[in-house]
């Protein structure tokens, strides 16, 4: 099945929101919802948003949550994040003067879970190191890296539970995917997995 990703940039910090389909189908997903909601309502495109995927939980990747959960959308975040929804200071909303509080999340997520929503699958990988409930969702050859891996970079450790050790461990197993993976990251832009393995050998 080929997936149809639109993304949308925006929000303070230039997130990379995605919205996910099936080609063709009548619903979607929504990745990280960080940009604005008009944005994301053009690239929605009518279809019903079934769920919001969170890769991790800073504010920035979820400042409009909100909106689409109160249109019926479901939401999901791993465990070790979910304490961020409803923590401006883990959430890191106070840093910009904000306060972000979602409810809780309608699914935990665990390594290896198969999300099914909207006619697709996506795995999870749980890749701590930039949070400690960091994840990635595969689909096939496509994963949306989140804060986890860019573009020749990788996330920040020097905020409120990011761990070195953790997040290199992390990257080793991304780097372990087919080489021809795309990596659609939270923010820049899109590179592959062969691409990046120069720089963690």
């Amino acid at each position: 099945m080929t997936l149809d990703i639109r993304t949308v940039t925006g929000g303070p910090l230039e997130v990379n929101t995605y919205v996910v389909g099936a080609s063709d189908g009548p619903e979607c997903l929504i990745i990280d919802p960080g940009a604005e909601v008009q944005k994301v309502q053009e690239a929605v495109a009518g279809r019903s948003v079934r769920a919001l995927l969170l890769t991790h939980g800073h504010f920035d990747h979820m400042l409009y949550a909100q909106h689409w959960l109160d249109q019926g959308a479901k939401l999901y975040v791993h465990e070790l994040d979910a304490p961020a929804l409803r923590s401006p200071s883990l959430n890191l909303a106070s840093v910009v003067n904000q306060t972000l509080l979602l409810p809780q999340a309608d699914v935990l997520l665990h390594d290896g879970d198969v999300i099914r929503e909207a006619d697709m699958e996506l795995t999870v990988l749980h890749t701590p190191g930039h949070t400690p409930g960091g994840v990635c969702f595969q689909h096939d050859h496509t994963l949306f890296s989140g804060d986890t891996l860019f573009y020749r970079s990788y996330g920040r450790i020097d905020l409120p539970g990011g761990d070195g050790r953790e997040l290199y461990a992390s990257l080793m197993r991304l780097m372990q995917l087919d080489g021809e993976t795309v990596v659609l990251p939270g923010h820049g832009m899109k590179t592959k997995i062969a691409w990046e393995r120069g720089a963690y050998r």
